[in-house]
C-alpha cells in the first residue's frame, strides 16, 4: 500500500462495478482510464475514445465517484483531446473540469491526442497551459517520458504536480 487499480470500459454502470470490485480487493486509488488510444477501444467507444462523449464520460465519472467511499480517492487519466479540432478540445475541457467538479483527486493528462497515438512527440506546452490555468488543480503529466531526467525537464518546463510514467518503462521498469 498504497496501490491504485485502474479501470476502463464503456458504460457508467459497468464502470462503477468495476470501482466496487477494486474496492473490495483494498486498492487505495481508483483510477479511470479515458485515455487509451488502441484500436480495440474504439469498437466500444472505451478509453480515449470516450472523449467524443461529453456525456458519457461525465456520467462515467459521476457513477464511479457514486459507488467509491469517499475516504478512497478516484483519479482520471485523459490525453489531451480525441483529435486536433477545437471541438475535441472544449470536450476536453467539459470533462477535465467535471472530473473535479465531482470529486476526484487530480487529473493525469497524456500531451498527445487520441487520434496520434504515440507518433510525434508529445506537446508539453499543452501541459504547460493547462497548469497555469488550473492552478488549483492537481495535475500529473504523462508523455515522451523515457529516461530519468525527462521527468524533472517535465516538471520544470510544465509545472505539473507530478509525472505518470508510462510506455517509457516498458523494459525500464527502474526509470
Amino acid at each position: 500500500h498504497p496501490g491504485a487499480g485502474q479501470i476502463v470500459g464503456c458504460t457508467p454502470a459497468e464502470m462503477a462495478d468495476g470501482a466496487s470490485v477494486l474496492v473490495r480487493m483494498n486498492y487505495d486509488v481508483i483510477d479511470v482510464n479515458l485515455a487509451c488510444p488502441v484500436k480495440k477501444m474504439r469498437k466500444s467507444n472505451r478509453g480515449g475514445h470516450c472523449l467524443t462523449d461529453v456525456d458519457q464520460s461525465i456520467a462515467i465519472l459521476r457513477a464511479v465517484r457514486a459507488r467509491v467511499p469517499p475516504h478512497i480517492p478516484c483519479t482520471v487519466k485523459l490525453r489531451r483531446a480525441y483529435d486536433d479540432t477545437p471541438e475535441m478540445a472544449g470536450r476536453f475541457e467539459r470533462i477535465f473540469n467535471a472530473a473535479y467538479e465531482l470529486g476526484y483527486a487530480w487529473a493525469t493528462v497524456h500531451c498527445r491526442t487520441v487520434q496520434q497515438k504515440y507518433h510525434g512527440p508529445g506537446r508539453w506546452e499543452f501541459l504547460t497551459d493547462l497548469v497555469a490555468r488550473h492552478p488549483d488543480k492537481i495535475i500529473l503529466g504523462s508523455g515522451d517520458i523515457w529516461h530519468v531526467h525527462d521527468i524533472f525537464a517535465m516538471l520544470e518546463l510544465t509545472g505539473v504536480h507530478a509525472v505518470a510514467v508510462a510506455r517509457g518503462c516498458i523494459g525500464n521498469p527502474w526509470i
